[in-house]
């Protein structure tokens, strides 16, 4: 049987991280550790661990102080010893019941499969379905076809991962060069050589709110597109670069857009 890790990379998380230790606590697969590697919060985040401790087995590791994204996340991969772990940021959550234990599923009927995908349920921060993102495929698929994939549309073309085989991540770790586009390039270096599985489900619940910090990383996104091309395609020209530019941009006016839908979602609600 996969036995599974849950890593929770936590800063001040207070409003949302509940909701996520509660839908770790509902999943239906047993004996599920939750390692959560606070990065030095300085709000309820301690107390709500605290809390929690009688309710899940959970291993906190606190950060003396804070740490870059790449290094609190590596902290976590660190300290997996399971045969499988997903990683799911602290205003995420398990969007179904039985989440993890089709994961493990997957992983246990296909053991050449290194890591499992599934379509995502976007909510604000209320908890309202704002959007489902269907990915267009179901079963195994290429992580380097995803990858190049992405490449061309400068969107995450991979997804969040539910399960992350350990075998497969090996000693591969998140990079201070990609923070923007860091799950891009660790999916594509842990699915490069080996199949990656999709289920056709919104097994995660994927939030949008004001402190989101994807609005503060988008600027990043042009250069890092460039040095993902540079990693494991070739090197850009010239044109390729100007194609990366512009592709970034639309694709950042497209996010905004959907920033703005948020908001006036959220606030419509709250005059309701």
């Amino acid at each position: 049987m996969i036995s599974f890790t849950v890593c929770i990379p936590v800063y001040n998380g207070s409003a949302f991280l509940e909701e996520l230790l509660v839908s770790i606590a509902e999943q239906d697969l047993s004996g599920v550790e939750v390692v959560v590697s606070d990065n030095a919060s300085t709000d309820r985040t301690p107390q709500i661990l605290d809390d929690w401790s009688a309710k899940l087995p959970i291993r906190v590791i606190r950060q003396p102080k804070t740490l870059t994204m790449p290094e609190n996340f590596n902290v976590l991969l660190d300290a997996v010893s399971t045969d499988a772990y997903a990683l799911i940021c602290h205003d995420d959550y398990f969007a179904s019941p039985d989440a993890l234990s089709k994961a493990r599923q997957v992983l246990g009927d296909s053991p050449d499969v290194s890591a499992v995908y599934c379509d995502l349920l976007y909510v604000d921060e209320h908890r309202r379905p704002l959007a489902r993102r269907r990915f267009g495929r179901s079963g195994r698929f290429s992580g380097e076809q995803v990858g190049r994939q992405t490449l061309r549309t400068a969107r995450n073309c991979f997804g969040i991962p539910l399960a992350i085989r350990r075998e497969a991540l090996g000693q591969l770790r998140y990079e201070d060069d990609f923070v923007y586009t860091m799950d891009v390039n660790l999916s594509w270096a842990v699915s490069r050589t080996k199949p990656a599985f999709h289920l056709a489900e919104p097994l995660i619940a994927n939030r949008y709110s004001a402190t989101n910090n994807t609005w503060l990383l988008l600027k990043k996104a042009p250069q890092e597109y460039v040095d993902l091309t540079k990693k494991y395609v070739c090197e850009p020209g010239p044109l390729e670069r100007a194609r990366i530019v512009a592709v970034c941009a639309f694709t950042a006016a497209q996010r905004l857009v959907f920033h703005l839908y948020e908001r006036i979602r959220s606030w419509t609600a709250q005059l309701q």
